[in-house]
């Protein structure tokens, strides 16, 4: 294929993988929305001075610390029914649940262990902790959008899922490297967009 074939080509397939792009989207901010509310109540537990509460928030935040998100993955698919019956009607639950509870984990484990250190500052009077807080959170944000993408291996119909079709139905060796190569440029179109964002608004909060 020509240079000119490739370019129109990837022209005429960006709207198929910009749906998958939202996919990815959505699967990497409702993991970071639950991990880290679950996470702060979680950290809210560590901080406490009730031993009865310290305790199992430290073991809970080890555990989801350090399970690996993407075997997780693998084990929620299994596990976690395809469909249920509601009231006589047959419910589906989407591949995408699966991957955002998945990704969900790992989030728990960061946000409980920043929660924690966020009081901690504030107790010894750290004028930056909320700032700090801000620009961990960011950093972490972008770790989850660049691991979306295993959510492929599942069957979730994001970005990385539509690529493979694509080089399916175009049938040559060569356009599939230039396709990933795309796709990677996607990834860091939207993780370059929301550093810029963040760096603002951080940087106006910090003032």
């Amino acid at each position: 294929m020509g240079s000119s074939e490739i370019l129109n080509e990837l022209w005429v397939w960006t709207p198929y993988l910009a749906e998958g792009f939202t996919m990815n989207m959505l699967v990497s901010a409702a993991s970071m929305f639950l991990g880290t509310l679950i996470g702060w109540f979680i950290g809210v537990m560590r901080y406490s001075p009730q031993l009865w509460l310290r305790t199992p928030g430290g073991l809970v935040t080890s555990l989801f610390r350090n399970i690996p998100s993407f075997v997780f993955m693998f084990y929620l698919a299994f596990v976690l029914p395809i469909e249920f019956d509601l009231g006589g009607e047959v419910v589906k639950i989407p591949a995408w649940v699966a991957a955002t509870l998945a990704l969900t984990v790992p989030v728990v484990g960061f946000a409980s262990d920043q929660v924690l250190r966020l009081f901690k500052d504030r107790e010894e009077g750290a004028g930056h902790a909320t700032l700090t807080f801000g620009v961990a959170w960011t950093q972490y944000f972008l770790v989850i959008i660049m691991a979306s993408s295993t959510a492929s291996v599942i069957g979730v119909d994001e970005i990385v899922a539509r690529a493979n079709t694509v080089i399916a139905a175009i049938r040559e060796p060569e356009f599939m490297l230039w396709i990933y190569f795309y796709v990677a440029l996607w990834f860091l179109g939207l993780g370059t967009l929301v550093a810029q964002l963040s760096h603002q608004v951080i940087k106006r909060f910090g003032h």
